[in-house]
C-alpha cells in the first residue's frame, strides 16, 4: 500500500501537479466535500433550469420569440448537467464511500468535481433572466392580404401621389379624404405595403380611429403592431411610453384610418415635426374639414369615385361573364351606373347578381331606382339602394339575422364568430339545430356567404373574427330600426347615461355595449325585449334590484365587465339583482370580467343553456348551478380564483355539451381516496352523456380515473401537469376553444396512468414535456395501438427518450400513419427516430419535421424510414452536435416505390450541425428534389459539398438558397458522385446544376469556397434578383469557366438581377474571369466592400452599348464620377492604382464601393 502511495505521489510530482503542493493537495483532502458541493450546485442549477424552461414554455404558448441567449443558456445547462452526472457515475465506479484506492484517480476526480462546480455556479448566476423572450408584433402591413384591390388609373395615380408626398421632407402628414365606400382604407393599406416593400420606412403601423374616439383603443392598436406592452394604465402614461417606442424607429409611417374630427396626436403619444422628423402620418377621413384642421404641414388628397370605364371593369369582374351577353349588357350597365362609382357598392351589387338571369337584372335595376330613402343619417341614398339590393338577395331568414346581429357591436369592431353563435343560439335563430356546436357550424357557413357577398369581410388581425364596413353597419342599423325588427343600437357611442326615450316598450333588442354607463334606470318596461347587451361598460358596478322586473321575455343577457381591468381584484363586487330570477326564459347569460360574489340565484334560471363566467373573479361555484339541467355550455375559462366546485355539481348538469375550464379550477379530487369527497372529481364527467367539447387543466395526474375515455367527446384540450400562467392569458383575452383533440402531458411520473393511455389513442395533437424517469419512447411505452389519430406531435425536454418508436420490444404495428407534424426538442438521449424495422404505412403522411438540441442523434432519416416519407415537405434541424447525415440513401432497395424519394420536399433548413458530413449519403438515382424551394444551411463545418452531380438537374424550383459559416465547404456541386466508381465521364456529358427559379442567393463565411457556379448554371439564372456574398477568403469569382464551355456561349444575360453585394472577399477578382460578355438589364445596386483584388467587374465587354441601363452613377469619396455606361470602366477607375482603402456612401441606383 505504501509503495502505491509513493508511486502515485511520484507520478503526480512528475506531472507537475504538486506545484505548489499546498494548492494541489487540497483536491486530495477535500474530495468528499467536492462531491457534495457538486451535487448541491447541480440541484440549484436544476431549479433554475426548471424556472427558465417554464418561462420559455410560457412565452412559446404566448407565441413570443425566444431570445437566443436563453436558448443557448438552456442548452449549456443541459450539457453541463449531463457532464456532472457522468462525473458522479465515475466517482461511484472508482470510489467506495468516498475512498479511492487509486490516489491519482482521486486527485483527478476531485479536480474535475471542483472545476464542474465552478462552471455550474457561474451558469447558475447567468440563468437569472429578466425576460427570456420578446413579443411577436401584430401582422405587419406588408403581410396583410389584399382583398378586392384592383389597380385603376385613378387609384394608381392617387397611390403614386401619396408615395411621393411621403418621400418629401416637406410633408409630414398626408390626409386622404373622400366619401364612404370609395376605397380609402384599401388604398392606404396598399400604400403602406408598398412603402415598406420599397424601404421608405422601417416600420408601418396602423390604427382605426372611428367615429366614437377611444384613445386607449388607438394606443393599443399601435402598441400591438410594435410589440409594445404598456406598463402604465392612464392615457397620459401610455402616451409617454408609446412616444418613446415610436422614437426608437428611425423612419416610421403611422396610418390612422377613419378619422372624424381633429386628433391631438400628442395625446395619443405620436411624435411629429421636430420631436421626430422620421415619423409621418397618413390618415383617411370622409370630411375635408378634418384635413384642414390638422395643421399647416398636412397635405390633403381627394380620392374621387371611379369613372365609368373603371366602374364597369370592377363591376364586370364581380358580376361574371353574363353581363357581356347582348340581352343583359344594357341593363347591367344601367345597374353599374346606379352604383355611383363606389367600389363598395359595385362589388356588393355585382356579387349579388352574379347568377341572375335577365329578369333578375331588370328587377334589380327597378329596385335601385325605387329604394332611395332620403332620411338615413350618414348614408347616401344611392348607397342605401345598392346595399338594400344586396341585402334583399340574401337567401333565408337565418343569414339575414346573422348579418343584422353584426351591427350590434361597436364600429370597426372585430366580431367574434363564437359570440355570434352563442347570441344566435340564445335568440333561437337557427332551425333544425340541436347542439351548440351545430349552431357554431351554421354560423360559419352563413358568415362565409356574407363574406362572399362582400357585406362582411375577414378581420385583418383576429382569427375567428369578421368585420363589417361602417357603411354596411349603418345600413344594417337602418334596417333594424323598422317595425319588423325594432333594435336600439348605441354600442361604442361614448354614452355616459342610459339613453333618454319616452318608452322602451317597442324594442326587441338593445345594444349599449362598450360605453361609459355607470347607472341603470329603475322601472323600465320592456315586454318585447329578448336581447340586452350591456357588456364592457366602464363604471357599471351595481344593478338595481328591480332592474329586470319589466324584461320577463329576455332570452339573451350580457352584463360583462371591461376586459382591460378584469384582473384588478380590488374592483367592486357586482352582486346579481334579485329580479334576475324572474327571467324564466333566459337562455344565454354572459358575466365576463366581473368580480362576483354569491351567484347561487343563477340556479333558478331553469331554461338557461349558455352560462359564461369568462375571466371573472369567483372563489366558489355554488351547488345551485348543478340544478341547471338545460345547461348546454358552461364557460369558466380563466376564472383563476376558482378554488372550489362542490362534489356532484358537474354530474348534475345532465344536458351539458361543452365545458371550458382552461386556466381555472385545477384541484380535482384524487382518485382512489376513501374519504368523503369535498370537491369535484373527474369521474363526474362520465355522468354527462352529451359532453362533446372539453377544455381543462389537471395538475395532478393521479386525479385521472382509470376509465377516463369519455366516448362522446368530439374535441378536447386537456393539459395534465401543466398550468396556464396568468401572463399568457392576459395577453390574449379572446375566445380560444378546442378545434381538435389535444393533449399535453408535462412532468408526468412513470408509469403513465391508464386514464391517460386511453386518451392517447384518440388524441390528434400531443405534446410531451419533461416526462419523468422511465419514459424512453412513445411507442410502445405510452401505447401499443400505433397512435392512428395523431396528426401533430411535440416532444420536449424528455431526457430519457432514446427513440420515438421501438418495434423490437413489441409486436410491430403501423406507427403514426396520420402524423403530419413532428417537433423534437432537447432530447439529450435520442439516438434514432425508430429502433427496429417500421411496418409499411408508418409516418406516411409526415409533412413537417423539426429537430433541435438532440445532441446524440447521428442519422435523421435511415434508409428504411426514408422510403416511407412520401409527403415530407419541411425539414428543420438545428443544434444537433453528433448528427453526421440527414438522409441515408445507402441500402435502399431499388424499385418503383423509390423512383421519387423526397419529391415533395419544399423546405430544408440545417443550422449548427457541426459533425454533418453528408446531407444525403448513398446512391442517389432515385432522389428527386424538383419541389425544393428553400435551402438554408448554416454552421455545418464538415460539409465539403452540398449536391452530387446526379442531383444537379432536379433543383428546378429552388427559389431561396442560403449558405452561411460552412468553413470546409469547397463546392456547391461535387466534381463527381461519391459512390461513382466508374471512370470519369466527359465534362460536356456531366449533369450541370440548373436553377431556373432561383431568386435569392446568400453566401457568408465559407472560407474555402473558390467559385459558385459554372457558365452552364449561370445561363439558367433567369429569375435571380439578389446576390449577397461575404466572408469567403478564397473566392475568386462567382461564375467559373471550364474547358469546352466558352465555345458554346455567346453571352450571359441575368435579366432580373437587381442587387449585388460583395463584402470581405480578399482574393476576389471578377464576377467572371472567362471571356464571356454579361448583361444586367435590371441591375440597380452594386455594393463592393473590402474586395481589394477586384480590378474588373467581368473580363469580357458586352456588345450592348449599355449593359447595365439602370445604373446611373458612381459615387466615390463623396464625388459623383461619370459612369460611362460601362461597368468595367467604372470598376477599373475605382481600383486602378489605389493602394489605400476607399470609403464611399450608398444611395439607390448606384455602385457603392466601401473598403
Amino acid at each position: 500500500m505504501a509503495e502505491d502511495i509513493v508511486t502515485s505521489i511520484a507520478s503526480l510530482i512528475q506531472e507537475g501537479l504538486l506545484k505548489p503542493i499546498g494548492h494541489q493537495l487540497r483536491f486530495l483532502v477535500h474530495f468528499n466535500k467536492n462531491v457534495q458541493n457538486l451535487r448541491e450546485q447541480v440541484d440549484k442549477l436544476e431549479s433554475v433550469k426548471y424556472k427558465v424552461q417554464l418561462s420559455i414554455d410560457t412565452a412559446q404558448r404566448k407565441g413570443e420569440h425566444i431570445k437566443l441567449e436563453a436558448e443557448k443558456w438552456l442548452t449549456d445547462a443541459e450539457m453541463v448537467t449531463e457532464d456532472a452526472r457522468k462525473l458522479e457515475d465515475d466517482v461511484q465506479k472508482r470510489c467506495f464511500n468516498g475512498w479511492c484506492p487509486d490516489w491519482s484517480s482521486r486527485f483527478w476526480l476531485s479536480k474535475e468535481l471542483s472545476r464542474n462546480s465552478i462552471i455550474i455556479s457561474e451558469l447558475h448566476e447567468d440563468g437569472n433572466f429578466n425576460e427570456v423572450s420578446y413579443p411577436v408584433p401584430s401582422p405587419r402591413m406588408e403581410s396583410l392580404p389584399s382583398r378586392d384591390f384592383q389597380t385603376f388609373e385613378s387609384t394608381k395615380s392617387a397611390m403614386n401621389q401619396i408615395i411621393e408626398l411621403l418621400k418629401s421632407d416637406d410633408s409630414h402628414t398626408v390626409c386622404v379624404y373622400g366619401m364612404g365606400g370609395i376605397g380609402k382604407t384599401t388604398l392606404v393599406k396598399e400604400v403602406g405595403k408598398k412603402a415598406k416593400e420599397e424601404k421608405l420606412f422601417d416600420e408601418v403601423v396602423t390604427a382605426v380611429v372611428s367615429q366614437a374616439l377611444d384613445l386607449i383603443k388607438i394606443q393599443g392598436e399601435l402598441a400591438d403592431a410594435l410589440g409594445l406592452e404598456f406598463k402604465r394604465k392612464t392615457v397620459i402614461g401610455r402616451a409617454s411610453q408609446l412616444c418613446e417606442r415610436l422614437k426608437m424607429e428611425k423612419r416610421i409611417l403611422i396610418i390612422l384610418d377613419d378619422v372624424w374630427k381633429i386628433l391631438d396626436l400628442a395625446t395619443i403619444g405620436i411624435p411629429l415635426g421636430i420631436d421626430h422628423r422620421g415619423c409621418k402620418i397618413l390618415l383617411t377621413t370622409r370630411l375635408e374639414h378634418v384635413c384642414n384642421v390638422m395643421g399647416g404641414q398636412a397635405t390633403k388628397l381627394r380620392l374621387n369615385i371611379l369613372d365609368e370605364q373603371e366602374s364597369w371593369a370592377l363591376f364586370r369582374s364581380n358580376a361574371g361573364a353574363i353581363i357581356d351577353s347582348p340581352a343583359v349588357n344594357a341593363v347591367a350597365r344601367e345597374v353599374a351606373k346606379n352604383c355611383g362609382g363606389l367600389p363598395l357598392t359595385l362589388v356588393t351589387v355585382g356579387k349579388a347578381l352574379i347568377d341572375k338571369d335577365l329578369d333578375g337584372w331588370q328587377e334589380a335595376a327597378k329596385q335601385l331606382q325605387e329604394h332611395k330613402p332620403t332620411n338615413i343619417q350618414d348614408l347616401d341614398a344611392s348607397i342605401f339602394a345598392c346595399l338594400k339590393l344586396s341585402f334583399d338577395y340574401l337567401q333565408g331568414e337565418e343569414i339575414i339575422l346573422i348579418f343584422l346581429l353584426c351591427c350590434l357591436f361597436p364600429e370597426d369592431c372585430d366580431v367574434e364568430l363564437e359570440y355570434l353563435a352563442r347570441l344566435g343560439m340564445g335568440q333561437g335563430c337557427f332551425k333544425d339545430v340541436t347542439t351548440v356546436d351545430e349552431a357554431r357550424r351554421r354560423v360559419r357557413t352563413l358568415i362565409n356567404c356574407l363574406k362572399s357577398s362582400s357585406l362582411l369581410m375577414e378581420s385583418d388581425i383576429c382569427q375567428g373574427c369578421v368585420k363589417i364596413h361602417d357603411l354596411c353597419r349603418a345600413f344594417a342599423i337602418s334596417i333594424t330600426c323598422t317595425d319588423q325588427y325594432q333594435f336600439m343600437v348605441k354600442s361604442g357611442a361614448g354614452l355616459r347615461n342610459w339613453p333618454k326615450k319616452d318608452t322602451f316598450e317597442r324594442y326587441a333588442v338593445i345594444s349599449l355595449m362598450a360605453n361609459y354607463i355607470s347607472d341603470l334606470p329603475v322601472g323600465l318596461e320592456c315586454p318585447r325585449l329578448h336581447t340586452l347587451l350591456l357588456g364592457s361598460n366602464h363604471g357599471l358596478k351595481v344593478f338595481p334590484d328591480s332592474f329586470f322586473e319589466g324584461m320577463k321575455a329576455l332570452r339573451v343577457l350580457d352584463v360583462g365587465g371591461v376586459s382591460k381591468i378584469f384582473y384588478n381584484h380590488t374592483l367592486h363586487v357586482t352582486p346579481l339583482p334579485a329580479s334576475i330570477q324572474l327571467l324564466a326564459d333566459l337562455r344565454m347569460l354572459h358575466l365576463h370580467h366581473r368580480k362576483l360574489g354569491d351567484i347561487s340565484i343563477v340556479g333558478k334560471l331553469k331554461r338557461l343553456e349558455i352560462l359564461s363566467l369568462f375571466a371573472s373573479y369567483i372563489k366558489e361555484l355554488p351547488k345551485e348551478i348543478g340544478e341547471l339541467k338545460s345547461l348546454r355550455l358552461l364557460d369558466l375559462t380563466y376564472c383563476r380564483s376558482l378554488k372550489k366546485i362542490p362534489p356532484n355539481l358537474i354530474s348534475g348538469l345532465s344536458g351539458l355539451e361543452e365545458l371550458y375550464m382552461r386556466g381555472s379550477f385545477q384541484q380535482w379530487e384524487v382518485c382512489g381516496t376513501t374519504k368523503e369527497r369535498s370537491i369535484a372529481s373527474l369521474t363526474e364527467f362520465k355522468s354527462l352523456p352529451c359532453l362533446a367539447i372539453l377544455h381543462i387543466e389537471i395538475l395532478n395526474s393521479q386525479c385521472l380515473p382509470k376509465d377516463f375515455l369519455l366516448p362522446t367527446l368530439l374535441r378536447f384540450q386537456i393539459y395534465v401537469g401543466a398550468k396556464l400562467s396568468f401572463t399568457v392569458f392576459t395577453r390574449k383575452l379572446k375566445f380560444d376553444y378546442p378545434t381538435s383533440k389535444k393533449l399535453e402531458l408535462k412532468g408526468i411520473d412513470s408509469p403513465i396512468p391508464v386514464g391517460i393511455k386511453e386518451l392517447l389513442e384518440r388524441t390528434e395533437d400531443l405534446s410531451l414535456i419533461c416526462l419523468e424517469e422511465g419514459s424512453c419512447n412513445i411507442l410502445p411505452h405510452l401505447g401499443s395501438g400505433g397512435f392512428n389519430a395523431l396528426v401533430s406531435l411535440s416532444v420536449r425536454n424528455c431526457f430519457e427518450f432514446e427513440c420515438i418508436t421501438n418495434t423490437i420490444q413489441r409486436v410491430r404495428v403501423v406507427a403514426f400513419p396520420n402524423l403530419e407534424t413532428l417537433h423534437l426538442s432537447q432530447l439529450s438521449c435520442l439516438r434514432l427516430l425508430c429502433i427496429g424495422t417500421l411496418p409499411r404505412g408508418s409516418f406516411r403522411k409526415l409533412k413537417a419535421l423539426t429537430v433541435e438540441y438532440c445532441g446524440r442523434l447521428s442519422t435523421l432519416f435511415p434508409a428504411n424510414m426514408l422510403q416511407m416519407l412520401q409527403n415530407l415537405e419541411r425539414v428543420r434541424i438545428s443544434w444537433c452536435q453528433e448528427m453526421q447525415e440527414v438522409f441515408q440513401l445507402g441500402g435502399i432497395l431499388m424499385g418503383e416505390e423509390c423512383d421519387m424519394l423526397l419529391s415533395t420536399l419544399r423546405v430544408l433548413q440545417l443550422n449548427a450541425v457541426p459533425q454533418l458530413g453528408y446531407v444525403w449519403k448513398g446512391l442517389k438515382p432515385h432522389l428527386s428534389l424538383h419541389n425544393l424551394e428553400v435551402f438554408e444551411i448554416e454552421s455545418c463545418n464538415r460539409l465539403r459539398n452540398l449536391f452530387q452531380p446526379t442531383m444537379a438537374q432536379s433543383l428546378s424550383k429552388l427559389e431561396y438558397f442560403k449558405i452561411s459559416d460552412c468553413a470546409e465547404l469547397e463546392q456547391i456541386v461535387a466534381e463527381e458522385d461519391e459512390e461513382n466508381h466508374e471512370p470519369s465521364i466527359n465534362q460536356a456529358d456531366k449533369p450541370c446544376l440548373s436553377l431556373p427559379k432561383l431568386k435569392v442567393l446568400q453566401v457568408k463565411g465559407c472560407e474555402k469556397l473558390r467559385t459558385l457556379f459554372s457558365v452552364s448554371t449561370a445561363q439558367s439564372l433567369l429569375q435571380l434578383k439578389q446576390v449577397k456574398i461575404s466572408g469567403s477568403k478564397e473566392l475568386k469569382e462567382i461564375i467559373s469557366c471550364k474547358e469546352g464551355e466558352l465555345s458554346a456561349v455567346n453571352k450571359i444575360v441575368l435579366p432580373q438581377l437587381s442587387c449585388l453585394k460583395l463584402k470581405s472577399l480578399p482574393v476576389f477578382e471578377s464576377f467572371c474571369k472567362g471571356n464571356i460578355p454579361f448583361e444586367w438589364p435590371s441591375l440597380e445596386k452594386v455594393v463592393l466592400k473590402k474586395c481589394p483584388k477586384m480590378t474588373s467587374f467581368a473580363v469580357a465587354a458586352s456588345d450592348v452599348v449599355n449593359h447595365t441601363p439602370k445604373l446611373k452613377k458612381v459615387r466615390v469619396d463623396g464625388k459623383i464620377i461619370d459612369y460611362c455606361t460601362d461597368l468595367n470602366t467604372a470598376i477599373n477607375h475605382l481600383f486602378k492604382g489605389k493602394e489605400t482603402e476607399l470609403d464611399m456612401k450608398a444611395t439607390s441606383s448606384e455602385i457603392v464601393v466601401d473598403s
